[in-house]
């Protein structure tokens, strides 16, 4: 007798089904194509592959999430070297990304890295963000040289401002203020 009862053998049975499931992964991006909006991508975590543990094949091709609504679209501009997180949706997503609509999987395939998504680069290897303003929205270079921040109350803007278009003043503006 091997000494593994049922109840072993289920727990045993269910850490592996788990372990085979991909759902997210921190990655660094390799090369951004900003006309395709795609990301190459190296997993950060390696797997164990036959007692070793090894670094993982890269990820190529991946589609970068954006918000885009409403006629407007929020665009990040990423870099090799970003770290990143990575979704793998749960059902072949070739049919509902080439059509925009409900439709049938093209294939079986759930969690794989065919239809991974390029979440977004995270701060990591402890960078901390100096320079903003507190308590605001702010878009930004990462060492707060430069930004745009919503506050409760106004806008505070910090750098050289190149406006291209008719500009609206509303309000007095003083001198001191420009």
């Amino acid at each position: 007798m091997s000494g593994i009862n049922d109840y072993d053998y289920q727990n045993i049975h269910d850490r592996k089904l788990a372990e085979s499931i991909c759902v997210a992964a921190t990655v660094q991006v390799t090369k951004f194509d900003p006309a395709k909006m795609t990301v190459n991508v190296q997993p950060l975590a390696k797997h164990l592959q036959n007692g070793k543990y090894e670094s993982q094949p890269p990820i190529l091709g991946i589609p970068v999430a954006c918000t885009r609504s409403g006629g407007y679209i929020f665009r990040p501009w990423i870099k090799p070297g970003d770290t990143g997180v990575v979704v793998y949706l749960d059902h072949d997503m070739d049919s509902t990304l080439s059509g925009g609509k409900e439709s049938t999987p093209a294939t079986e395939r759930n969690h794989s890295t065919s239809d991974a998504v390029f979440i977004g680069a995270i701060v990591s290897g402890g960078f901390t963000v100096n320079g903003l303003p507190s308590d605001s929205l702010a878009l930004a270079k990462e060492d707060g040289s430069i930004y745009v921040a919503i506050k409760s109350d106004q806008v505070s803007i910090k750098g050289n401002v190149d406006i291209q278009g008719k500009l609206t003043v509303s309000e007095t503006v003083s001198a001191q203020n420009i």
